[in-house]
């Protein structure tokens, strides 16, 4: 038996019947929980296990996305423990280590979980649901934009079009950001029309585990996330988007 196949046999009898479902990659193995949180928005709760072989520890790390991302480790749950990892030397012993984090797992897990599903007070954050709405309707929300502000596009540069973000942005400063939400989705959508007359870039769903968000790639520009670009010049001021200037 490997160690990933010690891990989900031990680890699932704990974490799946609470709804966990198992996966790996090459370095890791995990068990993940989609969810709807208090506010109705998807969420995921994601229990890791790696090793570093060079000393032979195994770990647990939990990550949360409930509107916000957030990571812990056994330290941040259970009680006068240090997350120093558990030592093995032999497959008996790394059997043994799996079995230890496996009651507490069942032990601190569940109240644990609920603790940290929940999401922010406030507003102030994209849903994953965001991301989809712009992978997906990318081309009618710029559309929706142009149209209302009787843009022609036809020799517009991306200078000109961030000119007009920072313009409607600075407008929009000081109101809820749900009042603004779908503005800053029609913003960023409007960007990538623009950046798509020059450069060959197509909008892209990323798998990042504990959940999915929206970038405009690019073979010969990085990749960017334009609405959370968009989202800290609404906070914090427009002058960072001068770096969307290509």
């Amino acid at each position: 038996m490997t160690s990933k196949e010690i891990i989900k046999e031990i680890i699932g009898t704990v974490l799946r019947p609470i709804g966990f479902i198992s996966g790996e990659n090459i370095d890791s193995c995990w068990f993940v929980r989609k969810f709807r949180n208090s506010k109705g928005e998807t969420a995921r709760l994601v229990v890791e296990f790696y090793s570093r072989t060079w000393e032979k520890k195994l770990f647990m790390v939990i990550h949360c996305y409930s509107g916000r991302y957030s990571s812990y480790r056994t330290s941040d749950f259970v009680p006068e423990s240090r997350d120093e990892g558990i030592a093995y030397s032999s497959i008996r012993e790394y059997r043994q280590a799996v079995k230890t984090y496996a009651e507490l797992l069942n032990v601190y897990g569940p109240d644990f979980f609920k603790k940290i599903a929940q999401p922010p007070v406030d507003n102030d954050y994209f849903r994953e649901e965001d991301d989809f709405r712009l992978f997906e309707k990318h081309e009618l929300l710029a559309q929706k934009f142009v149209t209302e502000h009787q843009l022609d596009l036809s020799q517009m540069t991306t200078e000109d079009a961030i000119k007009i973000i920072k313009k409607i942005i600075l407008e929009n400063q000081g109101e809820p950001f749900e009042n603004c939400r779908d503005l800053m989705l029609e913003l960023s959508a409007f960007y990538g029309c623009v950046l798509k007359k020059s450069y060959r870039c197509i909008w892209v769903m990323h798998n990042c585990r504990t959940h999915f968000t929206c970038t405009l790639d690019s073979r010969s520009i990085p990749s960017r996330s334009i609405h959370n670009d968009i989202h800290m010049a609404w906070k914090n001021g427009v002058d960072g988007l001068d770096s969307l200037i290509i």
